[in-house]
């Protein structure tokens, strides 16, 4: 009966070492565990950070876009209702009582290039430019109104065609035109 006994207490010595060794395990696997979930949660935040900090980037990206396209459409419409307004000036020149216009500029441009010799027109002004000038008519050009001078040698000129004047006026004056358009 003593090699039971011994037989036994070495059984149960080992299963307590068995238990012992386990219970061990099962604390560091539960300490493995706990360090891995942390582990794991540091990474899913700072993933998550990243992932929130890029959809910002483009929410941001994407509305600037947004913002330059807006600002390209309403620059596109500014710059076609200034053309159109532009047209609409030169179309109103049209309509000015051009023969008293066309002596006005006449007079001017005889005064500043005193040595003027030729003079040019549009067709439809040809006789009233001639009928108002001591200057050689030079001929025909396509314009809506004014006149061109020359001085002999062809040297000089000055350009006093309603399309020169109001590209003149409205380069000048384009910063307030547009301010009065688009208040």
């Amino acid at each position: 009966m003593g090699l039971e006994k011994v037989i036994e207490r070495i059984q149960r010595e080992g299963e307590e070492k068995i238990n012992s060794i386990l219970q061990d395990a099962e604390k560091q696997a539960a300490e493995l565990l706990q360090k891995t979930q942390k582990n794991l949660d540091a990474v899913f935040v700072k993933h998550r950070e990243d992932a929130e900090k890029q959809i910002e980037a483009w929410r941001v990206q994407e509305k600037s876009g947004i913002e330059i396209e807006a600002k390209k459409i309403r620059l596109s419409a500014e710059k076609d209702i200034l053309n159109l307004t532009y047209h609409e000036c030169l179309a109103a020149l049209e309509s000015l009582p051009y023969q008293q216009i066309l002596a006005a500029l006449i007079k001017n441009a005889t005064e500043e290039l005193p040595e003027a010799a030729f003079i040019f027109s549009n067709k439809r002004d040809e006789s009233l430019v001639q009928s108002l000038s001591n200057l050689s008519y030079a001929g025909s050009i396509e314009c809506l109104g004014g006149i061109v001078v020359e001085n002999n040698e062809h040297t000089l000129k000055l350009d006093y065609q309603y399309e020169t004047i109001a590209a003149l006026v409205w380069e000048k004056n384009l910063k307030e035109i547009a301010e009065k358009i688009f208040r």
